[in-house]
Order: C-alpha cells, then structure tokens, then sequence
C-alpha cells in the first residue's frame, strides 16, 4: 500500500509541473530600462528554481526509506528558500513597471505561490513523527499539497509569459528580452 501511495504522489506532482502553452513569439517593441531587464530575469531564475525545487521533492518521496521524513523535510527547506527569493525579487520590483496589470499578475501570481509554498510546509511538518498509516496519510497530504504548488509555480510562469506577450509595455520587453526568461518558457512548452 504505501508504494502505491508513492506512486500517487509522485505522479501528481509531475503531473501537477507540466504546462502545454507556446512560448510567444512577437517582436519586442519596446525597451525597458537596464534595472527593469535586470529584475525580469531575476524574476524568472527564482520561479524556475523554485519550480525545480518543488518538482525534485518527487525524487524525495520516492525515495522512501528511513530517512523518508528527513529528506523530504531537507528538501522542503530548499523550497523555501527559492520561495523568499522569488517573494523578495518581486517585491524589488522597478517603479518604472508600476502597477500594470502584467507587474500586478507577477506579484499575484507569486504571493500565491507563497501560500501555497506555506500549505506545503504544513503538510511536510505531519510528516515528522508519523509513522504507519499516518506516515501513508501525511504522504498523500504532501503529494497534494506538491501538486498544489506546482500548479502555483505553472501559474507565475503563465503571468510572465502573459507580461511578455505585451512587449509594447516595459515590463513586457523587459521579459522578452531576457534570456533567463526564454529560457524559462522554453523549459515550460516542453
């Protein structure tokens, strides 16, 4: 049962990190300025990160043996780690972007992921002292809350596609001119 269980969590949280959107492919016909370019491309190396970082606690669950516990929870440090970083470069966002309705989503769409970052932690923190049937339970709680977050993390990297489609604003071109974020929408058409 419990390996069936681990397989149910596993395959909903790699279910849960793939997309299917094209990467836009419009001229950019506007410049933003040296700090915005600089803080798109911050913004899509922490999202991509913070991606990875949830879709590698697959690799965590499915590694089952005695230290399950321990390497999830290892694991789930790191993606808290890559989440303040995300939080704290779209916070750090150039007034030059304002309020736009893309630098709106981008800030959504990451204080989303946050919480569902946060949800995550809880279910990782039932994990610490279960054992038996709770052990099989709190797994399935992490595979959940995983997958959960994962649509997050699919979600901020919609928004940034989104804003580069608008490549006629700052913060589009910004986005589209930076090959953090190529990279980055690249790896989700995959």
């Amino acid at each position: 049962m419990k390996s069936t269980i681990l397989i149910l969590a596993t395959a909903g949280l790699l279910a849960a990190c793939s997309s299917t959107t094209p990467d836009p492919s419009p001229a950019a016909t506007a410049a933003g300025s040296s700090d915005l370019s600089a803080w798109a491309g911050q913004v899509c190396q922490d999202t991509a990160a913070l991606r990875t970082s949830i879709t590698d606690i697959a690799g965590a669950v499915t590694s089952g043996g005695a230290d399950l516990q321990s390497s999830i929870a290892q694991q789930f440090v790191l993606i808290q780690e890559s989440a303040q970083a995300l939080l704290s470069t779209v916070g750090a966002i150039p007034a030059e972007a304002g309020d736009s309705p893309d630098a709106l989503a981008i800030k959504q769409s990451s204080t989303d992921l946050n919480a569902a970052v946060t949800e995550l932690g809880s279910s990782v923190d039932s994990l610490k002292d279960a054992s038996g049937i709770s052990l099989a339970t709190s797994l399935v709680g992490v595979g959940s809350a995983a997958s959960a977050a994962g649509q997050a993390a699919i979600d901020a990297m919609s928004a940034i596609a989104t804003a580069t489609q608008n490549r006629g604003a700052a913060i589009g071109a910004a986005f589209a001119d930076s090959p953090a974020c190529a990279a980055l929408t690249a790896e989700r058409a995959s």
